[in-house]
């Protein structure tokens, strides 16, 4: 393997025997004069396609952290379903080093969509966790449980989607937001508040449950039982809610299941609820 350029001592860019471009870290790797040849063994640990603009950061982590969101992003890899981009051990190499100073510090950072991504996405929840107790077993630093949730976030940011088709569904997500607003709003004689917590909350909710359909992977947190209680109690805002199940489902050609409902229920009591409020 050749080095062409030093990051710092035990990071460089170097070219492979196919002529490829990497990020390669080892002890030493980066110190001397370059270019010059190294032994693969070597080599710690190896980055393809990198962005340039993360170059930087490479050489802002500790190498621990570093190894650490790289060992955290190969099982991210071979746990979820979709691709994810290969930026990925650098941004959580970031996102660790932040989490760990504010712990150090006694800073917690509110999450307040630790229900709705628990709820929406739980594999990559489940690896947040497993971050949080990694963290606590390699740093020996505590994280607040609800960091799980950023970097629930970070995993679900580097999701890799054709622009194209990401501009397309955006958009039709955004129309379909928009209808369901204003079907919230003809039905409960209100103006909803977009500015609002809540709306952003239904909003964010909104957003993951089309993708949920649109993946065909509906919700299963074993509530559906309390569709029927929350009719009977809400019986108009589950009207509502049930209006906007038929309307993704002429969207997407999918249904959408009763748990899927229990959900918009409460999403949608809420935003009520806070309209009403004098």
């Amino acid at each position: 393997m050749r080095v062409v350029k030093r990051i710092n001592n035990n990071a460089a860019i170097c070219e492979d025997a196919a002529g490829r471009q990497l990020i390669a870290l080892g002890r030493g790797i980066g110190f001397g004069d370059l270019p010059r040849e190294v032994s693969l063994a070597d080599v710690q640990r190896t980055f393809y396609d990198i962005d340039d603009k993360y170059l930087a950061l490479i050489d802002e982590v500790d190498p621990t952290v570093l190894e650490f969101a790289a060992q955290l992003a190969d099982l991210a890899t071979q746990q979820l379903s979709y691709d994810l981009s290969p930026n990925l051990p650098i941004t959580l190499a970031d996102h660790t080093q932040f989490a760990l100073k504010r712990a150090r510090e006694h800073l917690i950072l509110p999450m307040p969509l630790s229900f709705d991504i628990e709820q929406q996405h739980p594999l990559e929840y489940r690896l947040g966790e497993i971050a949080v107790r990694g963290i606590r077993k390699t740093f020996d630093v505590r994280l607040p449980a609800n960091e799980a949730t950023g970097f629930a976030l970070s995993l679900l940011n580097a999701a890799v989607t054709p622009s194209q088709r990401q501009n397309a569904a955006s958009k039709a997500e955004d129309e379909l937001l928009e209808r369901f607003t204003h079907l919230i709003e003809e039905r409960f004689n209100i103006t909803v508040d977009r500015r609002s917590f809540a709306f952003s909350r239904f909003a964010t909710h909104i957003r993951y449950l089309l993708k949920r359909v649109e993946d065909d992977r509906p919700i299963d947190s074993g509530n559906a039982g309390l569709f029927g209680p929350l009719s009977e109690q809400y019986p108009e805002i589950a009207a509502c809610a049930t209006e906007m199940g038929y309307m993704i489902e002429e969207a997407f050609e999918r249904t959408v299941s009763e748990e899927e409902l229990v959900y918009l229920i409460m999403h949608i009591n809420r935003i009520v609820a806070v309209q009403s409020t004098p």
